[in-house]
């Protein structure tokens, strides 16, 4: 493979998980958007110029639970679910990450968009609320965030909890690529295929790129008729496809391996077997994170709160009832 050829393919590949490693509810009936009522409070951080808004849901006083949704670029609305659960016990913050729901960004670039600027609003986030440490829970992108900002400020995290993984290096970044196309029918292929044509992206670059998320819905779940129904439910409104490409300029070949060895919190690594990042990615992570507890959920694929959340909830609620 030649250099420019290989450049290509990662690009493909980082695309592939910014811009559909999370697919968004937009408050479908699985979340059950509504059904449990939570106080809320609103509020935002400024940070360098940048205004950064996030929502805090249930009860006035606790832990405070940071939420973390996938992409980059995926509004938070795809974690209304896990807010509705963990907002019985804990104030849950429904962080709109940058270039997300209203925290717009002047532009989309690498001074905008990396790794260290979204953990900075973590932190800033923190200071703000005056609180010494956070439970922080993520999915896919969130996973990854949640693990190098507990790497980096390891004295400000309680614990992490990870729902459906993110891959920890580009290369497992590759590996779900291929599991994505792997999964796919022929027809789904060919209308991902036709939303990748040069004209139709040029025509209106967004809409292609939600087109192409929409036909790979498929390949996130275990039960297609979740996936169908998913499918039918998302809103282009809720991605923003300025950020992935920034994201690549901004990280390249990422690596949080380093990150992961200097977490001290409790970690736990929660993962469908049918997840897309592959078994290796999250076997690897729980090696390398030394206070970490791996756990599986049967027939369940990226997105495990939503495919299996009996399941779910119960491994979650006993790995934070026995925190330190």
């Amino acid at each position: 493979m030649t250099r420019s050829a290989g450049k290509v393919r990662f690009r493909s590949h980082i695309a592939a998980i910014a811009t559909a490693c999370l697919i968004n509810l937009s408050g479908t009936v699985w979340a059950d958007v509504g059904a449990t009522q939570q106080n809320f409070v609103d509020g935002k951080v400024t940070r360098d110029g940048i205004d950064l808004f996030y929502r805090v849901v249930g009860p006035t006083s606790g832990d405070y639970v940071l939420v973390l949704s996938g992409g980059p670029g995926e509004d938070i609305h795809s974690m209304q679910g896990v807010a509705d659960e963990l907002g019985k016990k804990y104030r849950c913050i429904m962080w709109e990450q940058r270039g997300t729901g209203r925290s717009k960004l002047p532009r989309y670039d690498s001074s905008t968009i990396n790794l260290n600027a979204y953990m900075e609003d973590i932190e800033a986030l923190r200071k703000q609320l005056h609180t010494e440490r956070f439970i922080l829970v993520g999915n896919s992108w969130g996973m990854i965030l949640g693990l190098a900002y507990a790497g980096t400020h390891s004295d400000a995290v309680r614990a992490v909890v990870t729902l459906g993984s993110g891959p920890i290096t580009s290369e497992y970044l590759g590996v779900f690529s291929d599991n994505q196309s792997t999964r796919l029918s022929p027809c789904e292929v060919e209308v991902r295929d036709f939303w990748r044509d040069p004209s139709r992206e040029a025509a209106d670059s967004d809409r292609a790129a939600f087109e192409r998320l929409r036909a790979a819905t498929s390949a996130y779940f275990y039960d297609r008729k979740k996936a169908l129904q998913m499918a039918m439910e998302l809103n282009p409104r809720d991605y923003n496809f300025h950020v992935p490409p920034a994201f690549l300029k901004a990280e390249g070949r990422y690596n949080i391996r380093p990150k992961l060895k200097t977490i001290l919190a409790p970690v736990l690594l929660l993962q469908g077997r049918q997840d897309l990042a592959g078994e290796a990615n999250v076997c690897e992570a729980h090696s390398l994170i030394k206070n970490s507890t791996l756990a599986f959920i049967d027939k369940c694929g990226h997105m495990p709160w939503l495919e299996q959340p009996e399941q779910t909830w119960k491994i979650v609620d006993e790995f934070l009832a026995h925190l330190p």
